[in-house]
């Protein structure tokens, strides 16, 4: 089973609907499961663009606030890392500064982003804008033995 997590964006532009659309069904017809959340704009439209066929686990916050919304992000990563899926992150902004696993500052996606690459599941991001410089979280710095 190819498990893929989907997290992103709550506020699209109309050119940014259709990329995503474009990159979402591209993904989804090679997986098998969807982890999605509950949440509008990224998480819709994967929902809506699951194949027939697929699994679909809908992460829903039991409120909306922001440790609620925390939560929800959190259970979909465990999931993916129990099952090695993979999260993919559509991305319209960079990364504010201050993001840590415990401390999303203001991101629901890149601290999901954080969250994933803290507990080993894998990243592809999708930006939905020319790319940004990755926070320096993002980055694997090589140490050399001289």
């Amino acid at each position: 089973m190819k498990a893929v997590g989907v997290t992103g964006t709550r506020k699209l532009t109309e050119s940014q609907i259709e990329k995503a659309m474009t990159e979402l069904r591209e993904l989804l017809d090679k997986a098998t499961k969807l982890h999605v959340g509950d949440a509008a704009g990224i998480d819709a439209l994967a929902y809506r663009c699951a194949n027939k066929g697929m699994e679909v686990e809908l992460h829903e916050t039991e409120g909306r606030k922001p440790y609620q919304l925390q939560q929800r992000s959190k259970r979909m990563v465990d999931a993916l890392a129990k099952e090695s899926g993979m999260l993919h992150a559509f991305a319209n902004k960079p990364c504010p500064g201050g993001v840590t696993v415990n401390s999303w500052a203001g991101s629901g996606t890149w601290g999901t982003v954080r969250y994933a690459i803290a507990k080993g599941v894998p990243v592809e991001l999708h930006w939905l804008i020319e790319s940004c410089e990755l926070p320096d979280w993002m980055v694997e710095k090589q140490l050399t033995l001289i």
